[in-house]
């Protein structure tokens, strides 16, 4: 598999069958190896077309946590409380202070080569019908967020690279495990050249939101 930090969907013959009806996989030399779709020996690829469509005709339901990475649809860590408070906190730290850009949270965000995240915030460029007719992409993005617990090695390492690669401005990796913020800044050939780590009682100024302070202790509560 391409990713070595997070586990590949495992679908059941029956959402196997929904997607050859479907036209999405042939079912001629298509396979399942552990629930993971084959053919012709290789792990099936699904385009950006493919994804959407599965959710459509509900082979994925709306609510689960997977992404598209290089054609292969990759199951996320569940969400834990102490995940889902932070997100929450970071939604009512940040939607009152920044001026002219979007907060949303937990939306697909489109990249270069078949990469669909959904990170956990967003900051994007305002939309005049607000993503309605499209998905917001790389260029949109201002800064993306991702808080981690479990799945830190996939976001500081495969994620990171991603979203340098994309050109996106600014990450901010929450670590859970440490209670730090990671800020990574100023993308080239597929990296951040400026990475600062930030503990309580520090804070940083966003760059690619005007300035804007932000302190650790107001995305991380002490424990």
């Amino acid at each position: 598999m391409a990713v070595q930090f997070a586990q590949p969907y495992r679908f059941t013959e029956q959402q196997l069958a929904r997607m050859a009806d479907a036209g999405i996989i042939p079912r001629a030399e298509t396979n399942l190896i552990e629930g993971v779709p084959f053919r012709a020996g290789a792990p099936f690829r699904f385009s950006s077309d493919d994804y959407y469509r599965l959710g459509k005709i509900g082979v994925l339901a709306e609510n689960e946590r997977v992404e598209l990475i290089d054609g292969e649809i990759i199951e996320m860590t569940p969400e834990g409380t102490r995940h889902f408070a932070c997100v929450a906190r970071l939604m009512r730290l940040l939607y009152p202070r920044v001026r002219g850009a979007s907060v949303l949270s937990h939306g697909s965000l489109f990249l270069p080569d078949e990469y669909r995240p959904m990170p956990d915030l967003m900051i994007l460029r305002l939309s005049e019908d607000e993503y309605e007719h499209a998905h917001p992409t790389h260029e949109d993005a201002l800064v993306v967020i991702e808080v981690s617990d479990t799945s830190l090695r996939y976001d500081r390492h495969v994620k990171a690279g991603r979203y340098a690669h994309a050109g996106i401005p600014e990450y901010w990796l929450v670590d859970l495990t440490r209670d730090t913020v990671s800020v990574h800044q100023s993308p080239v050939a597929g990296q951040y050249v400026d990475v600062r780590v930030y503990g309580f009682g520090e804070s940083w100024a966003s760059p690619g939101l005007g300035g804007l302070e932000v302190a650790v202790d107001d995305v991380l509560k002490p424990r």
